[in-house]
């Protein structure tokens, strides 16, 4: 296939001829594109290893190390409430001192999850309101998953053509027709596919920059769509925190339901408006068959 042959995956006219300008700009991402999947596959591995590596090596550096023989196995990456309110009580005492080298590690796991679509960042957003409480806490989870997701955005935009054309096309196929219907109100549209479980989070990251979704949509899109998980997630963090047991604690009461729930229809508005403001005699005024011939 020579690089005349190469496509945008999918999208309509308007946008092929866009994605082609910006390939004729960017000839990092025309030589990427003529990777096979296994390269770019190789390439990302590389990336994350590098990634991963550099995060671990700033935590152990940072992360106190004299901690008592009972505590030790409680610093490690928290996947479930235990491990959040165990992480939190070893952290508690040396934050006060090293509050924003405490920070920048949150911060810097947070982010390269992100930017790898990697799953577990919802125990990260539970620790960050054990750790930090619902003021800094929510600006910094905020922060972290619209930076970290635009990170993924450009990484599948310049290494994930391969293996999406390959693995996600039928699917994403699906989703370019909605998404060129909603063209119009796609800020809201988005939003609302980030704040609903109707596509995966680590899906509409991935498979955006092919889309046709700017960045700019895309990053404020995410910012908005994550803000009820976000202070869902923080919210019982700083619950957790001041809990006797970590079998009391739970994600999903009815508050957080219904706050997602109103949050979710508020996006869908602008949209139903559109919808219901649109010429209903558009169709109409198209001639029909026999007057094309007059």
């Amino acid at each position: 296939m020579t690089n005349s042959e190469i496509t945008p995956l999918l999208g309509n006219g308007s946008a092929s001829s866009s994605n082609k300008k910006d390939k004729n700009k960017d000839g990092v991402r025309q030589h990427l594109l003529n990777f096979t999947p296994l390269q770019s596959f190789i390439v990302l591995l590389v990336l994350a290893t590098i990634t991963f590596s550099s995060v671990y090596l700033m935590i152990k550096s940072t992360l106190p190390k004299d901690l008592p023989e009972e505590q030790k196995p409680w610093l490690k990456f928290p996947r479930n409430a235990e491990d959040v309110q165990h992480l939190s009580i070893v952290l508690e005492t040396y934050l006060g001192l090293h509050y924003y080298q405490v920070m920048a590690c949150f911060v810097a796991t947070y982010v390269a999850m992100m930017a790898f679509a990697i799953p577990g960042t919802v125990m990260l957003s539970v620790l960050a309101g054990a750790l930090f409480k619902i003021w800094i806490g929510v600006p910094l989870v905020l922060f972290c998953c619209a930076f970290g997701a635009s990170c993924c955005y450009y990484i599948s935009y310049y290494l994930g053509h391969p293996i999406v054309e390959k693995h996600l096309k039928t699917r994403m196929a699906k989703l370019q027709v909605k998404i060129d219907k909603k063209r119009d109100q796609l800020f809201f549209y988005f939003a609302f596919l980030r704040v609903s479980p109707i596509m995966p989070n680590w899906f509409m990251s991935i498979a955006s920059p092919h889309l046709g979704i700017p960045i700019h949509i895309y990053f404020f899109g995410t910012l908005l769509g994550v803000i009820p998980n976000t202070l869902v997630t923080v919210q019982a963090g700083e619950t957790l925190a001041e809990l006797a047991s970590p079998d009391d604690f739970t994600l999903f009461t009815p508050q957080n339901i219904i706050m997602s729930v109103v949050v979710a229809f508020c996006l869908l508005i602008p949209i139903i408006l559109q919808r219901r403001h649109e010429d209903p005699l558009e169709e109409d005024t198209k001639p029909v068959s026999g007057e094309a011939h007059v």
